[in-house]
């Protein structure tokens, strides 16, 4: 069994082409593919999921800069406050409006930067069958060359 071409992730996805068939390792499965069977391969980007996850991502930015603004107003506030009343109780309050200013700067967005989510596209005669791969890793420029090596052994390229 030749190998004349194979591209790996980092992240565990495996695909071997060699002249009659396609072998697939992806997240604990392991697939073969007759090479007479397959149409077509490609790469597909889910860019609904990342305009989604994108726009949700903004959301929560903004959610977050309200919350450090409004911790900000309010310690100022009370450092105003406290050094208009004078006495000990005004000790108190500019102390609660510095740990206020200072609650503000360790606020951070929890959400996390969306990532695009491509896929390894194989048609098949009855349906398509997709395998993740991250496309921001070192090694995704060589899935490019990986499928170009598979048009060349597909046959319906060949015509």
């Amino acid at each position: 069994m030749e190998t004349i071409a194979e591209f790996n992730d980092n992240q565990g996805l495996n695909v071997k082409l060699t002249k009659d068939k396609i072998y697939i390792t992806a997240a604990g499965n392991e697939e073969t593919f007759a090479l007479r069977g397959v149409n077509g391969v490609g790469l597909y980007d889910d860019l609904e999921k990342y305009a989604k996850e994108e726009e949700e991502f903004k959301g929560s930015g903004k959610k977050t800069k309200k919350i450090k603004y409004g911790l900000i107003a309010i310690g100022v506030l009370a450092i105003l406050s406290g050094l208009t009343q004078g006495g000990e109780e005004a000790g108190s309050s500019i102390a609660v409006g510095g740990a206020l200013i200072g609650g503000s700067f360790l606020v951070k967005n929890k959400a996390k930067q969306p990532v695009l989510d491509s896929y390894f596209k194989l048609m098949l005669g009855g349906a398509d069958r997709q395998f993740k791969f991250i496309k921001s890793d070192a090694s995704s420029g060589k899935i490019a060359d990986f499928i170009n090596k598979v048009e060349d052994t597909l046959t319906a390229y060949s015509k």
